[in-house]
């Protein structure tokens, strides 16, 4: 049996207060200074010290394998305020034991957007990887694992051979997420399920004090993957679970280390990147017609489209989106796409309950989720007129400004 540890790295340009008194100000969106500072927060908390277990554990194992990708609004980030974080990057995949994965550069929803901005956004995130860590990715990780058979035919167009999906049974038909899969609309390209139930018990169960089997030890959870049948368990989570979502002082940081050490007992499990899974023996093909996600408990695009908040600033962004491209003006292009970045509708989440609506406060900084659509309007209202003033035509308005704001 093979695993997968797969790790998501990613932060988003957080919105500045833009309110409707401030049109036409050339105030700026983002609040640069604020974003920087909140990256060298998780750089200390998160970044650096995981980084450095990992690595250490590398050396240590020479069996121990990993997998990461990283967004280029992370990358953007690191440069400016934790440098050192892309360096230990780039020693853990100079080790050519971490595999490095694809993905749209601005985490966004560009897949929901006509062409051809997801091929460019994708091909601009391939570019960064190739210039920052001298590899080129041969899987694409599409933003918060969004899988179909549409993005399955885009996987094969552009030449990747694998791609990762949410391990739904639902989307399986039954099937279990431990097999290799191949895309029923691109034979080519392979699929690597990510099993729920085990990353999940580390991404949002290892601190919490009221779980049944808190707490959750390195050799309990290998022992639970070393028994479990298929040839490969994917674990797929965000970086950040190692000191940020779960602090250090819950042992998050000692059970990562731990982790390679437990396994060696279990002499049939190998560690694997997501490279070396996608060579196992594939076992039949998968159709997503409609597109799922890891998010929330529906699995679906809910959690940026579910309401009428997120989807009124979503066909905003589309129409502000053809008037930006007809100016012709790259600064505007940029700055639509910071604007794109799916974490900016996952803040106007209204709907559901329970641990749904408790991880979407956990990472909004807005006091609800209407001062996120108001703010977030507000500036998709003002860059449109940027965008006329630059010489685009009118039509294509974005929905009228408001004047509540964060």
């Amino acid at each position: 049996m093979k695993v997968v540890l797969y790790l998501h790295m990613h932060q988003p340009w957080r919105l500045g207060r833009f309110r409707y008194v401030d049109l036409g100000s050339d105030r700026p969106y983002v609040d640069e200074r604020r974003n920087l500072e909140i990256f060298k927060g998780i750089a200390d908390r998160c970044y650096r010290p995981a980084l450095l277990r990992l690595s250490a554990a590398l050396r240590e194992y020479p069996e121990f394998r990993l997998s990461l990708s990283v967004t280029g609004t992370f990358l953007e980030q690191a440069e400016r305020a934790a440098p050192d974080v892309i360096d230990r990057i780039r020693e853990l995949v100079a080790t050519r034991r971490v595999a490095l994965l694809s993905e749209t550069y601005y985490h966004s929803l560009a897949f929901l957007l006509p062409p051809p901005e997801l091929a460019e956004e994708v091909d601009r995130h391939r570019v960064a990887i190739r210039q920052a860590f001298g590899v080129t990715p041969r899987l694409l990780r599409m933003t918060e694992l969004a899988y179909s058979d549409a993005l399955a035919e885009f996987a094969g167009r552009e030449r990747f051979e694998g791609m990762l999906m949410e391990g739904w049974e639902r989307a399986l038909d039954g099937r279990p997420p431990t097999e290799v899969y191949e895309a029923a609309t691109a034979p080519g390209v392979a699929l690597l399920a990510r099993h729920y139930p085990l990353s999940d018990d580390v991404g949002f169960r290892f601190s919490s004090s009221g779980w049944s089997e808190y707490p959750l030890t390195s050799e309990k959870y290998c022992g639970w993957i070393a028994s479990t049948p298929g040839e490969v368990v994917n674990l797929f989570m965000d970086f950040e679970t190692f000191g940020e979502h779960h602090p250090a002082s819950s042992g998050i940081l000692d059970f990562l280390s731990a982790l390679p050490g437990a396994m060696r007992p279990h002499h049939h499990v190998q560690w694997a990147t997501v490279e070396e899974a996608m060579a196992l023996p594939r076992r039949g093909p998968v159709s997503v017609p409609v597109t799922i996600s890891w998010a929330d408990q529906n699995r679906d695009l809910g959690a940026w489209l579910g309401n009428d908040l997120q989807r009124s600033a979503f066909e905003a962004a589309k129409k502000v989106g053809l008037a930006v491209r007809r100016s012709g003006e790259p600064e505007l292009l940029e700055t639509w796409r910071r604007l794109l970045t799916s974490d900016h509708f996952y803040y106007m989440y209204v709907g559901g309950h329970g641990a749904d609506l408790g991880v979407h406060q956990y990472f909004s900084s807005y006091g609800n989720p209407y001062d996120a659509y108001a703010n977030y309007m507000n500036a998709m209202t003002d860059l449109r007129r940027r965008a006329v003033a630059a010489g685009a035509p009118a039509a294509g308005a974005a929905e009228a400004p408001t004047s509540r704001g964060r």
